[in-house]
């Protein structure tokens, strides 16, 4: 496995191959020129190919080299910063508030929570993640989350976790404001199957058990040929677009999308919509709070 050190050894040789040979590398790395010789083996060897074509009178990158090189650079660069992030980190007392949602349109929600945040914890970083179901859920359930915005679903086979209820949100129909169906009120989803739909890849929904909206969808794409997109930002997209109708739940739905319009579906069934953290911090229930306060 290569290190840092063997990269460190690569890359300067680079900025000294016109001096043609390991001896002054390894004088300015303060290693032996064996070791520096070895470093630079051990790296061909583990990649399977040459990095440098070198003799008596020449050393030069070859063509794998030169890719290797920029990689290389870029990687010691993003380890370089990542050691200086951590001192600036250690040294000021800073620490994170690892918030996790599964919807792009969630994120329009959180600017002003997140100034509520810097205003009472100004040495609390936020960091954000955005990801699909699963991944979302493997990374809280390994506690590499502190707080996810979710529907109690989702969680509800997770032990010792807590969960606050911010709202009830139903799924929609999200749709051109110039189709036919513009200004319906509530209807059913076979109703609205009559028409082009565009459904989310299961991954990216949080309710997944006994759903009766999602086992309908589930059996439509079985038999129709449609649009089933990666993400809510895709389903809104090609619904505004004119592809179809995008069933969306309505917590991934931007709050104003210009000539867009939504009607919800009445399949009898509402999701149960908010904060899923482990401990009862402070900070998480400052942010909890100022959240539920943002939405009501």
């Amino acid at each position: 496995m290569m290190n840092s050190q063997q990269l460190h050894c690569f890359l300067y040789f680079v900025t000294l191959a016109h001096m043609e040979h390991f001896t002054k590398a390894a004088e300015e790395l303060f290693l032996s020129t064996p070791t520096v010789t070895h470093h630079i083996k051990a790296l061909e060897e583990e990649l399977h190919t040459r990095l440098f074509f070198r003799n008596s009178k020449v050393v030069q990158l070859t063509e794998a080299g030169t890719v290797f090189y920029n990689d290389a650079k870029e990687i010691m660069i993003k380890m370089d910063l990542a050691q200086k992030n951590l001192q600036t980190l250690t040294q000021s007392n800073t620490s994170f508030l690892r918030i996790g949602c599964v919807s792009h349109a969630e994120l329009e929600r959180l600017p002003a929570v997140l100034s509520d945040i810097k205003a009472h914890f100004p040495t609390v970083l936020p960091r954000i993640f955005v990801h699909d179901y699963f991944t979302l859920k493997t990374l809280f359930e390994n506690k590499q989350i502190d707080l996810m915005i979710v529907t109690h679903e989702m969680i509800q086979d997770m032990k010792n976790c807590f969960f606050t209820k911010i709202t009830s949100m139903n799924s929609l129909a999200l749709l051109p404001g110039d189709h036919p169906l513009a200004g319906s009120g509530p209807m059913t989803f076979d109703a609205l199957a009559a028409f082009p739909l565009i459904t989310l890849h299961p991954k990216v929904i949080p309710y997944q058990y006994g759903n009766r909206l999602q086992e309908k969808i589930r059996l439509y794409n079985q038999k129709h040929v449609h649009t089933m997109a990666e993400s809510d930002s895709e389903a809104v997209l090609l619904a505004k677009s004119g592809y179809g109708i995008a069933i969306l739940p309505e917590f991934s739905i931007p709050d104003a999308i210009p000539g867009l319009t939504s009607i919800p579906i009445n399949e009898g069934e509402s999701m149960e919509y908010g904060i899923a953290a482990w401990e009862r911090t402070p900070l998480n229930r400052f942010f909890i709070n100022s959240y539920k306060d943002r939405r009501q």
